[in-house]
């Protein structure tokens, strides 16, 4: 199947600004939200690239950046806590505002970043354990009418 349109969180990362040079060349526009979209102006010049403005853990906000998209790609991660977000914050709680809005917008395909040896009970450590159990999220709660694959690379 060919996306003609997709939603990337997390797109102005190392990761995000390879996807979406890749996704041009497959002929498919994205469009990137991210907090300060001044800051990666110089991402612009991608053809079919849109950068917006947005709040990612506002689930009313990415129900509207959803809609009219053929599917989601979940690239968000941190790798250390902060004052304002927590590993649960970003790596569950965000998972399940991110489907839950896959399916108010009828999106049916949904791309997971997670991380090697992601693991909900026996993770290494509290970034491994909450990345095994947003990716268990997602594709539970993704069911049945959401496609989603998780991809496991290393840090």
């Amino acid at each position: 199947m060919h996306y003609d349109r997709v939603c990337i969180l997390g797109g102005t990362g190392f990761v995000g600004r390879h996807l979406v040079n890749a996704l041009h060349r497959l002929g498919t526009s994205a469009l990137v939200l991210c907090r300060h979209p001044q800051r990666h102006r110089h991402l612009e010049v991608t053809p079919g690239l849109r950068l917006v403005q947005a709040d990612v853990h506002d689930p009313e906000q990415l129900r509207r950046h959803f809609a009219g998209c053929d599917g989601v790609i979940n690239l968000v991660g941190i790798l250390n806590e902060g004052r304002r977000h927590s590993f649960e914050s970003v790596h569950v709680e965000l998972v399940e505002k991110v489907v839950d809005a896959c399916r108010a917008a009828d999106i049916t395909r949904l791309l997971h970043m997670s991380a090697l040896q992601a693991d909900a009970s026996r993770g290494s450590s509290r970034y491994l354990r909450t990345k095994g159990e947003g990716e268990n999220r997602a594709h539970t709660l993704g069911q049945p009418d959401i496609r989603v694959t998780s991809f496991r690379p290393s840090v």
